[in-house]
């Protein structure tokens, strides 16, 4: 699969899951903001139907007996899978291995980018996955309506990372008509 079919797809099911699950997204009383699992879960979801039914998408998969070592570490001290993963199951290499999906839900008072990709392409390396993408949802919920401004920053297995900095998954015409079918209740 091309980068550029792969970015369509997980942009459409970006999309599908802002529409279809915004009260993940919205201030609610009494709840807490979403988290990166519940979210890529979500994604994950909608992202299946998307991809050729030979791979299999999992949110946290976890490698039986899989340790990374301190240089692949997603936060330098503690072992954490992957957010999402697009692969084969029980199968090890590039060819089955086709995305590694890292999620950063609260970022919003951050500049886009803050999150990194260094960790993720060390990831991306050491298991084979073809391309690796940390998406950046710039969730700011602290007002009346949650606001979201998706970044993403894209890396291939052969060539590394695909553009200096991390680019708006939308521009602000189509994200601001996504959020307003989000908000309306409108499904995609």
């Amino acid at each position: 699969m091309l980068l550029a079919d792969l970015q369509a797809r997980v942009r459409i099911a970006l999309t599908t899951t802002l529409v279809d699950e915004w009260t993940l997204f919205a201030p609610s009383a009494g709840t807490s903001r979403p988290s990166e699992r519940t979210i890529s879960f979500h994604l994950g979801w909608s992202l299946r139907s998307m991809i050729e039914k030979t791979w299999d998408v999992d949110a946290e998969y976890d490698r039986s007996g899989m340790v990374l070592e301190s240089s692949v570490r997603l936060d330098g001290t503690t072992h954490r899978p992957p957010h999402l993963i697009v692969h084969q199951r029980g199968r090890l290499g590039p060819e089955h291995n086709l995305l590694l999906v890292e999620l950063t839900a609260d970022a919003a008072t951050a500049a886009p980018g803050t999150a990194d990709l260094t960790a993720a392409r060390a990831i991306q390396r050491r298991f084979g996955y073809r391309y690796a993408v940390v998406l950046d949802l710039q969730l700011d919920d602290d007002g009346p309506t949650a606001e979201v401004r998706p970044h993403w920053h894209w890396a291939t297995l052969e060539d590394g990372t695909t553009t200096d900095e991390p680019r708006p998954v939308y521009t602000d015409d189509v994200l601001a008509d996504i959020l307003r079918r989000a908000r309306g209740g409108v499904r995609a």
